[in-house]
């Protein structure tokens, strides 16, 4: 029985067309062996973990990889909530333009359109007394950066506070699934800082650390070999 990776039952474009294979089957096995970790049921199921994939490309502005990733988390069964819940992590994470871009082909790919409210909005009641608390609860302490935004700009820290209690433990998708998506966002985009803030939630959340490596390792097809250093950083920074 071959040790060899079945590069159809995988998910890259670039394998199941055999493109890299034609330069070099070492290197098309090689990333077939990741792909394996990425795109198959393991410590994560492969819906997720295509979803973070798809995630971490919109952030990334690799358009042809976020599409491809959704439709592949669709087919395994991701639902058109944790979609949802998804496009608003990476608001919070990378703003406007990328949850609308991400907003749109989960529209196109699920064929429905989002609705007005179908209520008014409650009254938030929320201060900076309140917003240093919930900081100190998550972290254990008040980071520098965050007490700077509340002594300078304490409206903005307020609708920080809000915006992060929705998201990462309100959201439609679930806590941990936020946490681990984050790892992978923050591994593509090679932060090793924020991939430990976002470990550390997985766990809180109930994460395993095969969980948090596997998120880790799928920024790999989206930014390459180069992010696993600071994405193994930020997991073995957090580890007691």
């Amino acid at each position: 029985m071959s040790n060899n990776a079945d590069h159809q039952a995988l998910g890259s474009n670039v394998l199941l067309s055999k493109e890299v294979a034609a330069k070099s089957h070492k290197f098309a096995e090689g990333y077939a062996r990741v792909r394996e970790v990425t795109d198959l049921d393991g410590a994560c199921p492969a819906w997720a973990k295509a979803l973070y994939m798809a995630a971490a490309a919109a952030v990334r502005g690799h358009e042809m990889l976020m599409l491809r990733e959704l439709g592949r988390s669709k087919d395994h069964g991701l639902s058109l909530n944790d979609a949802r819940g998804a496009a608003l992590t990476v608001f919070i994470s990378r703003g406007e333009g990328v949850y609308s871009k991400f907003t749109a082909a989960v529209n196109e790919l699920y064929g429905e359109e989002i609705g007005d409210p179908e209520e008014d909005s409650p009254e938030f009641q929320l201060d900076k007394a309140a917003c240093l608390e919930y900081f100190e609860g998550y972290f254990g302490f008040v980071p520098n950066y965050i007490q700077l935004m509340a002594e300078e700009a304490s409206r903005a820290l307020e609708g920080y506070v809000l915006m992060r209690e929705f998201s990462l433990a309100e959201n439609l998708l679930d806590a941990k699934h936020v946490e681990l998506l984050l790892c992978t966002v923050n591994a593509a985009e090679f932060s090793s800082r924020f991939v430990n803030v976002h470990a550390n939630g997985a766990r809180n959340a109930g994460a395993t650390e095969a969980e948090i490596v596997e998120s880790v390792i799928c920024a790999l097809p989206v930014s390459g070999v180069a992010s696993w250093l600071p994405g193994a950083d930020g997991i073995i920074e957090g580890r007691g």
